[in-house]
């Protein structure tokens, strides 16, 4: 009669309810929150660019939308996305491409006062777009686009949001399987999309590291130490923000 008892109060319902309560986080990075992707996902989004390479050209070798502009839009987004990683490189590309670090600072704060109104405008445009899933935004902020862009630049901007949400999912999915080696898988992540996230991000990181490193005549060690040490930090900003709340 005793283990009868037991086990219907292992399965009521308040008892469950307090066990799940009771559950640690999934992750150190507040239940694990990021936006992440699957296999299928980075299948699709490379098959899409196919179409969009006139406009890839435009953006990144014809330079028609600034360098540095483009940057500071990309590490908007990234911060959006919580990826260290990209925010580390596109902060350190922004810096490459002449944008100081005042600027940079008030995109990490996102700070309007320190930015004109158009410029403003197209940061604002990019995050509500990725928060929107690329669905439908503001009618106010689409007229505001309209009238400080033209179709085309509108088009160029709408890419470099897309790209740069590409690149932080994937990245965030190696975060994904880094904490699930450390025994806190993440809720809704799958261990063979982390896998080959894992490896195109372990493919792709150190190429970047040695891209920077050359375009700011630095060594690859001292590139990939500031690496290390940004992203330890916005980590540790992570785990001192899931802790206070």
């Amino acid at each position: 009669m005793t283990r009868v008892k037991k086990v219907l109060s292992a399965i009521n319902p308040l008892n469950l309810r307090k066990r799940r309560a009771a559950k640690p986080p999934a992750s150190p990075f507040g239940g694990f929150r990021k936006r992440t992707m699957t296999a299928r996902e980075l299948a699709a989004s490379a098959v899409s660019m196919v179409s969009d390479t006139p406009t890839l050209y435009r953006v990144w070798v014809k330079h028609e939308i600034d360098p540095g502009f483009r940057e500071e839009l990309m590490l908007a987004v990234s911060k959006l996305n919580d990826c260290r990683y990209c925010s580390w490189g596109h902060h350190e590309w922004a810096n490459i491409a002449g944008v100081s670090e005042e600027d940079l600072a008030s995109i990490e704060q996102m700070d309007p006062t320190r930015f004109d109104r158009r410029k403003w405008i197209a940061i604002s445009f990019v995050r509500e777009l990725v928060t929107a899933r690329f669905g439908r935004i503001s009618k106010d902020l689409m007229q505001e686009m309209k009238a400080n862009y033209s179709a085309r630049e509108i088009r160029e901007i709408i890419l470099i949001a897309k790209i740069m949400d590409i690149g932080n999912r994937g990245a965030n999915t190696w975060d994904s399987m880094r904490a699930r080696l450390r025994g806190q898988p993440a809720a809704e992540s799958r261990i063979i999309d982390e896998t080959v996230l894992s490896a195109a991000f372990l493919t792709v990181a150190p190429i970047v590291v040695l891209f920077l490193a050359r375009a700011s005549k630095r060594s690859f060690r001292e590139m990939a130490r500031s690496l290390i040490d940004y992203t330890k930090h916005m980590e540790a900003q992570s785990k001192e923000s899931a802790g206070s709340h």
